[in-house]
């Protein structure tokens, strides 16, 4: 992997509140502008796309190296 374990997990928490966030922009009380979802949309894609091209192998990296 590219990215240590709990920068992977944080990315995931990341996209998850972002979505969250969408749902809310779309269906919530207060209706954002299709402008603003569109640019969510597109962040989300992009943090997704990311995550997705990580796919070294796993190493541990050991603090006493």
């Amino acid at each position: 992997m590219l990215h240590k374990i709990s920068q992977f997990c944080d990315k995931i928490d990341s996209i998850k509140a972002d979505a969250d966030r969408l749902r809310k922009m779309k269906y919530g009380e207060t209706k954002a502008t299709n402008h603003d979802i569109d640019n969510l949309i597109s962040q989300i894609q992009s943090d997704c796309y990311l995550v997705s091209q990580d796919r070294g192998k796993y190493q541990r990296i050991d603090k006493d190296d």
